[in-house]
This record gives C-alpha cells, sequence and structure tokens, in this order.
C-alpha cells in the first residue's frame, strides 16, 4: 500500500452534532463523514528507512550478574526479621469496596487497565484472556490509546506506521497538553505540517471488522486541515473546525475498513486516540492504556472534566490501575510523598469513575545484578573483604508500595493485589530469574513472557478470574 495519493478529493461533512454523548460534565463535537472501504486491500507497508544494525558492545572486563544466592538469602533473613518489628498502622475506613466482578446487567464484562511497562506489553492481559476460556472473537478492546509507534506497547491494531514528526504527552509528564489528555492519559501531537501516520485496523487474524472508526483529538481555535486514505481510495481533504476542546472525526463506510492513513495539512494537531464500536457478540472488553515509565501520578495532573467526555455512559465494570515500579526508581523513596501523589491520584479518578470497582495493583519484587568482581571469593555469605552489595534495597521499597497501596485502596472502596506478594515477597526476583525458563528479565524489573503469564495466572487465583464470570455464575470475592 502506498501510503498517499497526490490525487485529492474533499470530503463532505455529513454532521455537526454533540451526541457522542453527556458525560456527568461537558461533551464533544462530532464531525460525521462517509468514506469509501475496499476489499482486498494490500498489507500495510511503511515504507521507513531501516535502521542500520549496531555494532555488538564490547565485551566487559567486569560483567554485572545475578548475586550469589547465599548473600541474597542472608539479606532476605534481615529483612524478615526487621520486618516482625514493624508496625502496621491503621488503614483509614472508607467506603465498601464494590465486588469486583459484578455486572451492571449487560452481556459483556468491561475492564480498563491503566499501566506502566508491565501491562502495556500485552503478555499479561493476554494470559488473562485466554484463562477466560471466550473464543477469540469474544474478547476486543473499544480504545486505542495515543501510543502509536511507542517502543513495548501492544495496541488492538495490526500494524501501525508513524512519521518522526510527533511527539507523545504523557500526562505523568506533565507536559504541554497532559491536563487535558486523550483515555490513556497521553497524547500525540505534531506542530509539523506533513506529518503522518497509517494504521492497519484489521484484527490479528487479518480481517477487517469496523465500519465506523472515531478520532479523538483536541479541537483548536483555528481550522485543523487532514487528508485522510481509507484503504486504497483517494485522499480525502477535511477540515476539522468547531469549538475548542474535545472532539471526535468519525468516519463511517459501507462495510469494514482494512488501513487508515492521515497526513497533517495544517496543524497543530493533537490526536488523543481512536474508539469502534464493539460488537454485540463481545463478552470481555478490555482496554489496556499502557505507557512504558508511567506512573499513577497521571491522574493527579489531569482535570477530571477533560476526561469525562469520552465515557459518555458507566463505562466499566472494573478499573486496575497497575503501578509502582517507576515510583520506587526515586531515590532517595520517601514513603510520604508516594503516599500523598496516591492519595492525591486516586481521588481524581474517582471523580471521573465514582461507581466502578476498582484494583490497586501492586509491582513485583525487583532485584538488582552485581559487579562479578564483588562476589570473587564469596562462596558464602558474610566472607571478609569489602561489604557485600544491597541486593534487597529495591524490595525494601516495592514492600513499602505494596502496603500503602492497600491501605489507600481501602479508604478509596477499591481492593488490592500484589505482584510481590504473590510472587513469594522478599528476595523472590532472584528466585525468579533462576527458574528454568526464566520468569523474569535479565534486568531484574521487568518479566520474561512466561513470567507476566505466570503472574496472571497467580492473580486469576488469587481474584477468581475465569470462565464463570461469563456465565453469570461468578462469586463476587471479598474486599481484600
Amino acid at each position: 500500500m502506498k501510503l498517499f495519493m497526490t490525487k485529492t478529493a474533499v470530503c463532505l461533512v455529513l454532521a455537526w452534532s454533540c451526541t457522542l454523548g453527556q458525560a456527568q460534565s461537558g461533551s464533544a463535537s462530532v464531525i460525521r463523514i462517509q468514506v469509501q472501504a475496499q476489499s482486498d486491500t494490500p498489507d500495510l507497508q511503511c515504507g521507513l528507512p531501516r535502521s542500520k544494525p549496531r555494532p555488538p558492545p564490547p565485551a566487559e572486563n567486569d560483567p554485572v550478574e545475578l548475586p550469589i544466592q547465599p548473600e541474597v538469602d542472608l539479606q532476605v533473613q534481615d529483612f524478615l526479621t526487621a520486618a516482625t518489628h514493624m508496625s502496621e498502622p491503621a488503614p483509614h475506613e472508607g467506603p465498601a469496596a464494590a465486588p469486583l466482578w459484578s455486572r451492571a446487567g449487560t452481556s459483556v464484562f468491561r475492564v480498563g487497565i491503566w499501566s506502566d511497562s508491565h501491562l502495556a506489553a500485552g503478555f499479561f492481559t493476554q494470559e488473562l484472556q485466554r484463562l477466560s476460556r471466550l473464543a477469540p472473537d469474544q474478547v476486543r478492546a473499544r480504545f486505542v490509546p495515543a501510543n502509536l509507534g511507542r517502543a513495548g506497547v501492544r495496541l488492538p491494531l495490526r500494524k501501525s506506521c508513524v512519521s518522526p514528526n510527533w511527539h507523545y504527552e504523557p500526562a505523568h509528564s506533565q507536559s504541554a497538553g497532559a491536563a487535558n489528555p486523550g483515555p490513556g492519559l497521553v497524547n500525540m501531537s505534531s506542530r509539523q505540517d506533513g506529518a503522518w501516520l497509517a494504521l492497519d485496523l484489521r484484527n490479528s487474524a487479518g480481517r477487517a471488522e469496523h465500519a465506523r472508526v472515531r478520532l479523538l483529538y483536541q479541537q483548536t481555535e483555528r481550522p485543523i486541515l487532514l487528508a485522510l486514505r481509507v484503504d486504497e481510495g483517494p485522499e480525502q481533504t477535511v477540515s476539522l473546525q468547531g469549538p475548542q476542546g474535545p472532539a471526535v472525526l468519525e468516519l463511517a463506510a459501507q462495510e469494514a475498513m482494512s488501513t487508515l492513513a492521515l497526513r497533517v495539512l495544517q496543524g497543530p494537531l493533537r490526536l488523543q486516540g481512536l474508539e469502534w464500536p464493539v460488537a454485540p457478540t463481545v463478552r470481555l472488553q478490555m482496554d489496556v492504556f499502557g505507557y512504558p515509565g508511567a506512573t499513577v501520578g497521571g491522574w493527579r495532573h489531569v482535570r477530571p472534566e477533560s476526561l469525562m467526555p469520552w465515557w459518555p455512559e458507566p463505562p466499566y465494570d472494573l478499573v486496575v490501575l497497575a503501578f509502582g515500579t517507576n515510583e520506587g526508581n526515586v531515590q532517595p523513596f520517601s514513603a510520604q510523598t508516594y503516599r500523598q501523589m496516591l492519595e492525591a491520584s486516586v481521588s481524581q479518578w474517582r471523580a471521573v469513575f465514582p461507581q466502578t470497582a476498582c484494583l490497586l495493583m501492586a509491582p513485583g519484587d525487583r532485584g538488582v545484578l552485581v559487579r562479578r568482581s564483588q562476589k570473587k571469593g564469596k562462596s558464602s555469605p558474610r566472607d571478609t573483604g569489602p561489604a557485600a552489595p544491597d541486593v534487597l534495597r529495591f524490595t525494601r521499597v516495592h514492600d513499602e508500595i505494596g502496603r500503602i497501596q492497600k491501605q489507600v485502596a481501602k479508604s478509596h472502596g477499591c481492593h488490592a493485589w500484589s505482584m510481590f506478594e504473590a510472587m513469594g515477597g522478599a528476595g523472590s526476583a532472584y528466585r525468579w530469574a533462576r527458574h528454568n525458563p526464566p520468569l523474569m528479565a535479565r534486568d531484574l524489573i521487568h518479566f520474561t513472557v512466561p513470567g507476566y503469564q505466570r503472574l496472571a495466572q497467580l492473580m486469576a487465583r488469587d481474584l477468581g478470574w475465569g470462565p464463570d464470570l461469563f456465565e453469570g455464575s461468578l462469586v463476587p470475592v471479598p474486599n481484600r
């Protein structure tokens, strides 16, 4: 597929409307245009130049490796001894948590997941889908966040191609536009005329499913001029103009579309994601809004009223907030600062979803690699010589983050689940790394594909996720 043709045709604006849905506060303007879908559309080809292969890094004289297990075991013993003397503060008693698996009288169970890189890659959520035992066409997403082209993110698209002229605006970074983000708490912004992107809208099996696609964006004071191309048809030029704020460009075709190419003729354009209808046959709607490097602080920085137009009705039966690893990177870690940020973020989230069941998911254990020279001669712990590296410095932080999340969850009527506890607690990162096959990635922060699958299985076991949920007979999980 060639991305763009020089021949253009001006599209017909069918209607202006504010019927996207009245949210609790505010609405989005909608432009609807008719487009022509075509069958047998070739596969999308990005046409971007391939990067030159990087030369292999030089061999290190003193590489980093896993610490010796006896030293890990000794530090874990010290950690557990110290933990027995810690008094657990009584959590603030908040409203009773809504049952995790309740449904609002609909045949589809709707889940929204906001996370950092752990769930953005899709391995965890794919395993949850497998454990649901639903047919592949019974599981779909409604939203595509503005993460197109972002490394480490799996989207419900067959393929995406993005020019270099786009910039990401994640809410947690407080960047320009972060106070008014799309549903995924991130925007894609370009001030460069000529910036383009192209999407293969088909599912993983290569089948076109969507005859209606909505592009979510922020309308500016002056018109935005775009060139659009659907399948192998001619470019259509559309002028976006209207009230400033959240807006929607809806493309409607006579049959399902396969590919969509967009080029900015006159910007700037702040894209906030895509949306399409969920088919009546879908039993599980799972929207994953994952962004590598994100923190839960993104919720603290957004204005709730800026998100409400994207959800005109109670949108989810369950929302999962899976954060903590990037917050634990801040050194020195302040439990008080983290608690204040988490409280503010969950409060802002609650303003958008006041009745939705919620789950705070704490990060897993994290290890550190040590230089080989620091291990020489240390066949047993506490040998004479330099002090052993602190191999549990992130373990203590993640344990603290998990305890704070439990307390904040209870005060806001949410549930809590901890990857750290499910893995086996302190030192489990090293055990998972030595597992065959390894369950922990070499960086001792992320997990391997089998590791993410194992975590999903543990959560399903602990919280009762399974096929019964979609048969309407699941017993609600008590508040943890």
